[in-house]
């Protein structure tokens, strides 16, 4: 029989049987427990933990139910036998506490996925939601279009046709939950049409690459120059999908050319290929004019645009829109009822109003103003305590910028050593397909979500660790 030493805690909200029901849980499953071992008693658990029977008969009456002990009359208690590979493994475990001790760990978080809470109006966006619940209340009790509300996808097309000089009606328009699904309805068409190769940018955007890695796409790696991706590998390739960010790369904030984009535009074309434009934060420029997009250029109908809400609003607003040329509707419309619309109909409804009465514009306005100061506080703070020893890149727009580190230390190093002075920061090889070795790190540092005050604390410190 087996001693058990858990570590209960009363002043916890946690029940102390709960508590006692996930250590031996966490025991057994670790194989600090082995199968067919005999627990202690009730009455000797109770004595030896000094807590109440009733506290571990209800334990042991859970991991009876849940099939982690078997009991034998007039015997007791023992640990049942099953294959634990398909449950949280000791390794699984350990993982999951690492995760949670970075997340305690971190104090500038230069990785982030959130934003400041000055940057969003809640109180404004509550208002657009409940005159959709108090007086459109009538269209909520239809289903959801399945492309998306004609509202939005109407007010969608004027925006991007004013912002962006993109041309569409609102049937070419497909509102989603996140980019990611939308791509996965667009693998889907291009399956159709015997197309399952695509040319990505590398580095790139990983959650698109997996998609159509997901979708059983070959992925064809395109390297970055400094005036968009290299047109000769992708012709020397045999995709005739190719996914790009040409207004501002991800993540080395390269801009394409025009004249790069217009030998994109004339490669699809001849090779009855299509383009994917993301063109993600293209309203957060700091430095000129927005640069147009590539499907305003786009005279034979080869561009696929993807757009999204969810940066410049909040992330769990989740509408993003996908504009499809019209060769590629009616395939669309041939199927499209075999899929269910996954944003929120009154949202949809109320980003439409929060856009029709120019509300969104307004928010891009203080929005680029917020985002700008930041923008220039990191840049000088890099320049004071790093100067000539980086190079700062895709400062122009977008919600971060690269700096690439003249340092003995490796871009991993650097990583690692940031997190232990609470720095949590990422390099660009985690967007890489082709792993090269690089002469200097390169690391990425949003600055979306972390606190003003803090942009020239966590340089500073960040310098400590580079040189």
């Amino acid at each position: 029989m087996i001693d058990l030493v858990p570590n209960l805690d009363g002043t916890l909200d946690k029940p102390l049987y709960v508590q006692l029901y996930e250590y031996i849980r966490n025991e057994i499953i670790g194989e600090n427990i082995i199968q067919n071992e005999k627990l202690p008693s009730i009455r000797q658990l109770s004595g030896s933990l000094d807590i109440s029977k009733t506290t571990i008969e209800n334990a042991y009456q859970q991991l009876l139910v849940e099939g982690y002990l078997y009991s034998l009359p007039q015997k007791g208690y023992y640990a049942s036998a099953f294959d634990k590979t398909y449950v949280n493994s000791k390794k699984n475990e350990t993982e999951y506490v690492a995760e949670q001790k970075v997340k305690k760990l971190v104090k500038y978080d230069f990785k982030n996925e959130y934003v400041e809470e000055m940057n969003f109006d809640f109180n404004l966006w509550r208002r657009y939601m409940n005159r959709i619940l108090n007086y459109d209340y009538q269209k909520l009790y239809k289903s959801t279009d399945v492309q998306g509300e004609m509202e939005l996808r109407q007010e969608i097309v004027k925006y991007v046709r004013r912002s962006r000089g993109v041309t569409a009606d609102a049937s070419r328009v497909i509102i989603g939950g996140g980019v990611q699904y939308l791509l996965n309805i667009l693998s889907t068409l291009m399956k159709k049409i015997h197309i399952d190769e695509c040319a990505f940018e590398d580095p790139g955007f990983n959650r698109a690459k997996n998609i159509f890695m997901h979708n059983s796409f070959d992925i064809i790696p395109i390297p970055i120059k400094d005036d968009g991706i290299d047109l000769k590998v992708l012709k020397n390739s045999n995709s005739k999908l190719c996914y790009v960010s040409p207004s501002h790369q991800f993540p080395t904030g390269t801009v394409m050319s025009v004249d790069q984009r217009i030998k994109l535009l004339k490669w699809a074309s001849e090779n009855d290929g299509y383009i994917i434009e993301d063109d993600y934060n293209s309203e957060l420029r700091y430095y000129g004019k927005p640069i147009p997009s590539m499907q305003s250029f786009d005279k034979d109908g080869n561009v696929i645009y993807l757009g999204s809400f969810s940066t410049v609003l909040v992330p769990s607003i989740r509408i993003s829109y996908m504009i499809l040329p019209r060769k590629l509707i009616n395939l669309y419309n041939e199927s499209k009822n075999r899929y269910t619309q996954t944003t929120s109909k009154t949202e949809q409804l109320a980003l439409a109003l929060f856009m029709k009465e120019g509300m969104f514009e307004k928010h891009i306005r203080r929005l680029k103003k917020n985002y700008t100061k930041k923008n220039q506080l990191l840049i000088q703070a890099i320049k004071n305590y790093m100067g000539d020893k980086v190079q700062i890149g895709g400062m122009d727009s977008g919600l971060h910028m690269l700096i690439n580190v003249d340092t003995k230390l490796s871009e991993q190093e650097i990583i690692e050593k940031a997190l232990d002075r609470e720095i949590l920061i990422s390099g660009i090889s985690e967007y890489t397909i082709v792993k090269k070795i690089q002469k200097n790190p390169i690391l990425i540092l949003s600055y979306k979500g972390i606190d003003i005050d803090n942009i020239e604390k966590a340089v500073q410190s960040l310098s400590k660790i580079c040189f």
